[in-house]
């Protein structure tokens, strides 16, 4: 299941560029095709096959998707203005709340970055309630180091922008509903920057009620680059990432032909995993990212 499958992936240099091609793809690999390479080299240390092997740098990072949301319920309805930053419905919450039960088990996560859209936020605290409730500081919301482990919001890890159902609220109203997340990455604009940049192209969501963002091939390659590079620079060796169905979709099963290639996948296993379809509300799967030295 996507619960319990685990993939390797090695990742080249991820530096956004203007162009399209510039950059090298992020590789996958399974977890068991891995495992077989190891054994291969434990057998024989002297061959070495740097496609295959992982280095000190390699973490190990479980992808989220938000759970159920109010604008999820229907296509149409999901356009107008009552689902901005739309929140998680009742089904949601337990979707979160039955997650739960498995992220429990994912006892070495440093770190839950996670998009700063509003299911994503509580989708984050309600299925990692074990690391995100650290009032009291207990044992329970510490990592293997006795640290406690930060849930930290980042803009490039955001939905695909074309509705207000993909608008954030200000930074200042984030902050004070959510004083648990760190929000130090957002603070150079208090309000939604890539609303504003497509407000600005496509005027307000009375004038322009089509997509946004998904039609730009140009500004998704790089915000998908940028993504990749923000989350292999943190030092944690596992983390959790809580974020969205079309933005995963443009890095694993890309609709735009500039996109393809963002990630290549080295086996079947890692391919039918990450391809298999769209990530359903609340579903995990986890791949292992190693950055070259």
């Amino acid at each position: 299941s996507a619960l319990s499958t685990v993939a390797y992936a090695s990742a080249a240099s991820t530096q956004p560029s203007s162009s399209y091609g510039a950059a090298a793809a992020v590789r996958l690999f399974s977890l068991r095709n891995q495992k077989i390479a190891q054994q291969q080299r434990n057998k024989n240390s002297n061959h070495h096959h740097p496609r295959l092997s992982a280095s000190s740098t390699s973490k190990i990072v479980h992808f989220v998707r938000h759970a159920e949301g109010t604008h999820n319920l229907n296509e149409e309805e999901s356009k107008k203005p009552q689902h901005f930053d739309a929140t998680l419905t009742p089904r949601g919450m337990e979707q979160c709340r039955e997650l739960s039960q498995h992220t429990k088990q994912l006892t070495n996560v440093e770190a839950v970055l996670v998009s700063p859209l509003r299911r994503c936020l509580d989708t984050s605290r309600l299925s990692f309630p074990h690391l995100y409730n650290n009032n009291h500081m207990d044992d329970e919301t510490k990592d293997s180091n006795n640290n406690v482990v930060p849930f930290i919001a980042l803009e490039e890890w955001r939905e695909t922008v074309n509705y207000l159902c993909d608008c954030r609220h200000p930074t200042s109203h984030l902050i004070q509903n959510y004083p648990r997340v760190d929000f130090d990455a957002l603070s150079p604009h208090e309000h939604d920057p890539i609303w504003s940049h497509y407000e600005q192209i496509h005027g307000s969501h009375e004038d322009h009620k089509s997509l946004r963002e998904s039609r730009d091939a140009q500004y998704l390659y790089d915000r998908v680059h940028m993504a990749w590079k923000t989350l292999l620079r943190r030092p944690e060796r596992e983390l959790a990432l809580v974020g969205h169905s079309a933005f995963f979709m443009h890095m694993f099963t890309p609709l735009f032909e500039e996109l393809e290639g963002v990630v290549q996948y080295e086996d079947d296993d890692v391919k039918d995993l990450m391809t298999s379809g769209l990530f359903a509300n609340c579903e995990l799967r986890s791949v292992v990212v190693d950055i070259p030295i």
